[in-house]
């Protein structure tokens, strides 16, 4: 997949691509929608490998918007894109299923001063809590949330899941090398759901060779190009 990204500003990276891999395994069907998109990289790789499924996206910044139509063009892809704040949109139909890689950097971070990079970045221009309560009143009874976020933030997450009375069906923790700690979470929540928490097995990114077998894997399944523009 070809994919415009801008030549200055934020870029997608591994942690996508993660995801990506993490949504397949756990399933996507129905009205699709993601938030926060970027230049698309998410939903289109989704809408690719999951051509049944209605795909939606949403992002804040004008650039990202133009970008994400580009590359569902480029791509040959049907994808329904709309400019706008994810937390003041009020949604004509519900969804069955919201993905998103959200700006998770916290407030103690040292911060971009490029406003693109700052925007897709920091959780401040979309706070944890707010977005989980706001995807519970999109979804439908049953919907379910896929998304990552920082692994050291995962109390919180846990704590604003509560709130928003979404239920953490899947977790899946992400290390850059087995001998570091999980950077990373992976996340299925549900909505009306009583089940119990399934923990999968650790994905580890790199060894001292370079992507693990598993990590290049999934490299090679996405199989995206860049392109700067």
């Amino acid at each position: 997949m070809r994919l415009l990204q801008p030549s200055n500003g934020y870029r997608y990276n591994s942690d996508t691509l993660m995801l990506y891999d993490f949504i397949l395994r756990q399933g996507c069907s129905g009205d699709v929608l993601d938030v926060g998109c970027g230049c698309g990289v998410l939903g289109l790789l989704i809408k690719r490998d999951v051509p049944k499924c209605t795909m939606h996206a949403i992002d804040i910044q004008a650039q990202n918007v133009a970008l994400t139509a580009q590359n569902a063009q480029e791509n040959a892809l049907e994808l329904r894109v709309e400019e706008g704040d994810f937390l003041s949109l009020s949604w004509h139909q519900a969804m069955d299923v919201i993905i998103s890689n959200p700006p998770f950097y916290h407030d103690g971070t040292q911060k971009s001063q490029d406003l693109h990079v700052h925007t897709s970045r920091y959780n401040t221009h979309l706070p944890l809590g707010d977005f989980l309560a706001h995807v519970k009143r999109v979804l439908k009874p049953h919907g379910k949330l896929l998304f990552c976020y920082d692994a050291k933030q995962l109390g919180a997450i846990m704590q604003h899941l509560h709130d928003a009375h979404l239920t953490l069906t899947t977790l899946q923790c992400v290390y850059p090398k087995a001998s570091k700690s999980a950077s990373l979470v992976l996340l299925e929540a549900k909505r009306s759901s009583k089940s119990l928490c399934e923990i999968l097995p650790p994905l580890v990114v790199n060894d001292n060779d370079g992507p693990t077998p598993q990590a290049q894997a999934i490299f090679s399944k996405a199989a995206t190009v860049s392109v700067s523009c």
